[in-house]
């Protein structure tokens, strides 16, 4: 009974095949022998260069190091960016806006942390750690895990020494004659 059905469904798909083979007109073999009886020769010669004489521009590099960037004049701060900044500062972090670095400062201290001997570390190491979430500085980690190791070294001496300055500093006795019942009323 098996047999039966398997050689009535093959006969049926070859009917089907036929019939799919005769809507889609000739086979793939009879339409390439019918192309080249209508162009015998093919491509051979039929195509065909056009040189074209307008010249096109180029720009030439410009040798100063001077790069063609175009800035708006006007200034639009960021709203976003600010209210960032502002909570930054509500928590008491250092923000962009709050930093008040020159630029021969930032140099001075971009120059500290590509030199192997710093000639004054604990200036810059404040420096970074006002810094610390500022763009440039994070530029400047970035960019070698070396100068990353620096910046906290250099930060870490900063702290160490803030940190010996508090412990050599005595506890002053201003509150010996602090009376609190002064103030409760």
């Amino acid at each position: 009974m098996l047999e039966l059905i398997a050689i009535i469904t093959i006969i049926t798909l070859f009917a089907l095949f036929l019939k799919w083979r005769g809507k889609t007109g000739t086979p793939t073999g009879e339409k390439e022998k019918l192309s080249e009886k209508l162009s015998p020769e093919g491509i051979v010669g039929k195509s065909s260069f056009i040189l074209t004489t307008r010249k096109s521009t180029v720009p030439k590099a410009d040798l100063s190091g001077k790069m063609d960037i175009e800035v708006p004049l006007e200034y639009e701060p960021d709203i976003e960016t600010i209210e960032e900044q502002e909570e930054l500062e509500q928590f008491g972090l250092p923000s962009e806006i709050s930093s008040d670095i020159t630029f021969e400062e930032m140099m001075k201290v971009v120059n500290e942390v590509e030199s192997v001997q710093p000639q004054n570390p604990t200036k810059a190491g404040k420096l970074l750690h006002e810094n610390e979430n500022t763009d440039w500085v994070e530029q400047i980690a970035s960019s070698s895990s070396d100068y990353q190791k620096r910046i906290v070294e250099l930060i870490d001496l900063h702290l160490g020494s803030l940190l010996k300055n508090e412990i050599n500093q005595e506890p002053s006795n201003n509150l010996e004659g602090f009376n609190i019942g002064e103030y409760a009323k």
